[in-house]
């Protein structure tokens, strides 16, 4: 039986929905040439920010992730990752980032 899930104000009959939501939304961040090294852009859309503010809290390391603070969110390319994997970033208000698995959080 599929297990729905929440995450704000949206909501997704099954885990894999959710999973396509969050790779919907990095595919919407293909990345600002010259920006610098993986290819680092803003998540600018206000749903989408609203969405990753939601998907964050229920991550199991959140107060770590999100200490000292939420400035925003970023997607660029993890250079620990394999290939050109974009991921998600919490930025936090002092310019530092933070990568965090939107799989962890759900």
């Amino acid at each position: 039986m599929a297990i729905p899930v929440s995450i704000g104000n949206e909501h997704f009959p099954t885990k894999a929905a959710a999973i396509a939501r969050c790779q919907e939304i990095l595919r919407a961040y293909p990345g600002t040439p010259g920006s610098g090294p993986g290819q680092p852009q803003a998540v600018t859309d206000p749903a989408h920010i609203a969405f990753l503010q939601a998907l964050i809290a229920r991550h199991p390391d959140a107060q770590e992730r999100t200490k000292p603070g939420v400035a925003g969110f970023k997607v660029q390319v993890n250079p620990e990752g394999i290939g050109n994997t974009r991921c998600f970033y919490v930025v936090h208000p002092d310019g530092s980032s933070i990568r965090f698995s939107f799989k962890s959080c759900l």
